[in-house]
């Protein structure tokens, strides 16, 4: 029988449990050096009764004043938030910490028209901005799919293009680039905002794979092919952007449309090192492949060393050019281990990762996938692919490796993410005294 939770204390605040959580973490260290902040806040919350720090959080941030103003407003309750302002008429504009939100933003982003209504009856300015991400409350309906906020918040005089947003997407990009963005809710929003006269930019055409409109945008000014998302999307391009959202069909026509495939993002990183299924980027790896077919050709006409790099190598096993790849690790035995494991793990090739396998690849190799330093196997964790997970620990990886960003394991990682089969089926491997080779540097 599990305990009792504990009671919460008289009048207890965020800085309380900000403290708590830092001492609950404390604790947890001295029998585990390892342990994450995120586990001693989840620890705090099932002792006092919640089911997630979360919960927690909300609840003890609702017992403030300023707390169950945000919490009327987050539910729709407008009797509760008529009565409140009406007492407290200076809280109508109030801001929600950490980021400067405002009660018409919170209303919005959950859907609660009439509490939306009542602001704005109120008074309150539609296009006032949160401080976080420089948004209006309709960037926020936007990108929760809540087509009939979007609409009374245009209806008040809301800016429906949005300018100025931090992640540069302005409010159609909001609805329609984000995950779960092009579902039947969403390309409603939109199709509301062009009616109003909204006009798509590339990357909201591609997320809603309207190939026309991508046709029309680059037609009408070619630089749009190298419009770069912001520093918050690591300046990812829209062919980067195209691969990242699983869109083969936006891929395919961008490359025909004259993407540069070798375009890098904000950290040096190709479009392939997005791709988290295997046919997403066929015809750029085609396009790939062909450029280094001309490459080695031209290296072997002009009796010079080919310049060749990993992504050659990615390309090539992509396509299941074995003669071509084998060559390549004839001429440069280097690439073995420079991520192309990685990269195919995280794609789910399997093909691919066994012949880098059977090749020499390091099923614990170290490579920096953006600004952590991991094992192929944390990838496959990353992409839930349980059948790449099996491969690579048939092969040896030691699933206790732990990367140098949130320094956990590739458990650790899938613990994280709530997969509890693919916790299970990494568990399933004995413990290999193996430290994370950058401890050791």
């Amino acid at each position: 029988m599990s305990a009792a939770p504990l009671p919460l204390p008289e009048n207890p605040n965020l800085d309380w449990l900000r403290k708590q959580a830092k001492r609950r973490l404390e604790e947890l260290c001295k029998s585990n050096p390892g342990a994450q902040l995120a586990e001693a806040q989840f620890d705090l919350a099932q002792q006092y009764g919640f089911p997630s720090w979360r919960a927690l959080k909300a609840h003890i941030d609702s017992l403030t004043l300023d707390g169950r103003f945000i919490q009327a407003a987050r539910k729709g309750d407008v009797a509760t938030l008529t009565s409140l302002l009406d007492q407290h008429p200076e809280k109508l504009r109030l801001r929600t910490p950490p980021y400067g939100g405002t009660l018409l933003h919170v209303a919005a982003q959950h859907g609660q028209l009439a509490a939306v209504d009542l602001l704005l009856n109120r008074g309150f300015d539609v296009n006032a901005r949160e401080k976080g991400d420089n948004t209006y409350a309709m960037h926020w309906a936007a990108a929760a799919g809540h087509l009939d906020v979007v609409r009374r918040l245009a209806d008040a005089g809301g800016d429906i293009e949005g300018h100025g947003d931090d992640h540069e997407m302005e409010v159609i990009g909001w609805a329609s680039c984000w995950d779960g963005g092009h579902d039947a809710a969403h390309r409603a929003v939109v199709d509301f905002l062009v009616s109003r006269g909204a006009r798509h930019h590339i990357f909201s055409a591609i997320g809603l794979d309207l190939a026309g409109e991508v046709r029309r945008i680059v037609a009408e000014d070619r630089s749009a092919l190298n419009r770069r998302l912001s520093r918050n999307e690591n300046h990812m391009t829209p062919l980067h952007f195209a691969v990242r959202t699983n869109r083969p069909a936006m891929v395919a026509l961008l490359l025909e449309l004259g993407a540069d495939p070798l375009a890098v993002d904000g950290s040096g990183f190709p479009a392939a090192a997005y791709a988290t299924t295997l046919d997403v980027d066929k015809p750029l790896m085609e396009a790939l492949r062909t450029m280094l077919l001309a490459e080695l050709d031209s290296a072997a006409r002009g009796h010079r060393p080919p310049r060749i790099n990993m992504l050659d190598l990615v390309a090539a096993i992509s396509v299941g050019d074995w003669e071509t790849a084998g060559r390549l690790l004839r001429e440069s035995p280097n690439l073995l281990n420079s991520g192309a494991l990685h990269l195919m793990a995280k794609r789910n090739d399997v093909a691919a990762a066994r012949w880098l396998l059977a090749h020499g690849a390091d099923p614990n190799a170290l490579w920096a996938h953006w600004d952590s330093n991991l094992t192929p196997l944390h990838l496959a964790v990353l992409a839930n692919h349980p059948v790449m997970a099996g491969v690579l620990l048939d092969a040896g990886a030691n699933p206790h490796i732990h990367d140098s960003k949130h320094d956990s394991s590739a458990i650790g990682w899938a613990d994280f993410f709530r997969n509890q089969k693919m916790v299970e089926l990494l568990q399933g491997k004995p413990l290999i005294a193996i430290q994370n080779p950058e401890k050791n540097k």
